[in-house]
């Protein structure tokens, strides 16, 4: 199940036995795991009925931790906490484990918060099936928005709804090829809500800086779907932030050759991954560009070199200001027919 179903679960005060944590997001685990201590425990006693195992080599450790009666409390609760057990496990001690936790003593809530579980075994499927096996994925963009404003009020700051969504943009958590978190976004939003005074695009500019790398691609979907009202605004996102125009245009135009290579190489019969290879490519580069490469002919690509070549050219040799001959390739390009 999904974070929020669990979560609306324990939060009704329907606590299970036994529980798999896994998924990306680990501020939500982390927050989950905290509420349970919380609120299923007595708090005068839950220093004694709460444990948390990072180190867990065999089946008796966990057969040995749950032979402890809880301390003045009607439960205790053991979370092991990313010691890849559920991945290391060897066959003669999944049929072990699988025994006891199939027959736990009532008074016992098991949670293994794993990264890395391994579904060809026998223990990782028969868990799926059995336990709350919850996945802890990246907030999608409704509930993000709803989670970033609740966390600027939580920080005494109300932003309008312009800002949040500039702020929701520029952050970058939505990015599939982005690794940032919940924390690292809490933590960005503790440091704003502590400015002085109402919060405003040029405040988050001096907070968030977006890696250009991260953010090409965007302007890219823009272009190949003729939105160039994104486009252009990415671009001025880019440029408000100090990246040089030279250097945007740089990897604009690196972004097409890897395009006009990869079409060649897989009208040849190569993958992406092996065309990435080839390259000398990050993988998720190729991928991203193996996309875009559907999305244009050999005709089109040969006439959007050309373009990047003169305005090339132009940058180099003329006076004419940066950013409107980039925008001005941008406009060509994504009107070809």
């Amino acid at each position: 199940m999904d974070f929020l179903t669990y979560f609306k679960q324990i939060s009704s005060g329907s606590l299970s036995q036994l529980a798999v944590f896994t998924g990306p997001e680990v501020y939500n685990i982390e927050h989950t795991i905290k509420y349970i201590e919380e609120n299923f425990l007595n708090s005068d006693y839950k220093d004694f009925n709460f444990t948390s195992i990072d180190i867990c080599s065999d089946v008796d450790t966990i057969i040995s931790a749950a032979s402890t009666l809880p301390f003045f409390d009607d439960r205790r609760i053991v979370i092991f906490n990313k010691t890849g057990l559920l991945k290391q496990i060897k066959e003669d001690q999944e049929t072990k484990l699988m025994n006891f936790l199939k027959d736990l003593p009532e008074h016992l809530v098991l949670i293994f918060n794993e990264q890395d579980t391994d579904m060809r075994k026998k223990l990782g499927k028969w868990l799926k099936k059995e336990s709350d096996w919850v996945v802890f994925d990246k907030l999608n963009h409704s509930e993000f928005i709803k989670w970033t404003g609740k966390k600027f009020v939580g920080y005494g700051k109300k932003v309008d709804k312009h800002i949040l969504n500039y702020f929701v943009n520029r952050i970058d958590y939505l990015d599939t090829a982005s690794d940032k978190n919940l924390f690292d976004v809490d933590n960005t939003i503790r440091s704003i809500s502590g400015t002085v005074g109402e919060i405003t695009e040029e405040i988050i500019n001096m907070y968030v800086t977006v890696p250009i790398e991260h953010n090409i691609f965007k302007m890219m979907d823009a272009i190949s779907m003729k939105d160039m009202s994104n486009a252009i605004q990415v671009l001025n996102q880019f440029i408000s932030s100090g990246e040089p125009e030279i250097k945007i245009f740089s990897m604009i135009s690196q972004q097409f050759r890897n395009i006009f290579k990869l079409k060649l190489l897989l009208a040849s019969g190569y993958t992406s991954s092996t065309a990435a290879t080839k390259l000398e490519i990050h993988p998720f580069v190729a991928k991203k560009a193996s996309a875009f490469a559907t999305k244009y002919s050999m005709s089109q690509l040969n006439r959007i070199m050309v373009v990047l070549e003169e305005t090339d050219l132009l940058l180099k040799s003329t006076g004419l200001k940066s950013q409107w001959m980039i925008e001005k390739a941008l406009f060509e390009i994504a009107h070809l027919k």
